[in-house]
């Protein structure tokens, strides 16, 4: 039996340190950020451009991220994308969520009875 997908709701609360996480690593624009969750999620997360956009926009407005128009050509169809790159904000906010994630994980395994 195959693991379910994660969709919507189930990551609500945590979609913005997950983020965080992926430009932690590196700048990307929109659609890679997209593609690095489904990868890091190994399949298991089902990720929508026009659900990442609006919360994208919402970090960057709260200072976690910024956001630079890419001005290469080199290897890019289409038109112009912007790259987000995490601000110390942004890293001090991804620290506080791997610690709210912790104890989430913590509690509800205790409740539950597994561990992640």
């Amino acid at each position: 039996m195959s693991e379910p997908t994660i969709q919507g709701d189930r990551l609500r609360g945590h979609l913005e340190a997950m983020i965080l996480a992926i430009l932690d690593r590196e700048p990307a624009h929109g659609f890679d950020v997209v593609k690095k969750l489904e990868a890091r999620g190994e399949g298991a997360l089902q990720m929508r451009e026009g659900t990442i956009y609006p919360v994208l926009y919402r970090m960057e407005a709260a200072g976690l991220i910024k956001a630079q128009w890419d001005e290469s050509e080199e290897g890019r169809k289409g038109p112009q994308r912007k790259v987000y790159t995490l601000t110390r904000k942004g890293q001090r906010q991804l620290a506080k969520g791997r610690e709210q994630w912790q104890h989430f994980v913590q509690v509800v395994g205790g409740i539950i009875g597994g561990t992640a």
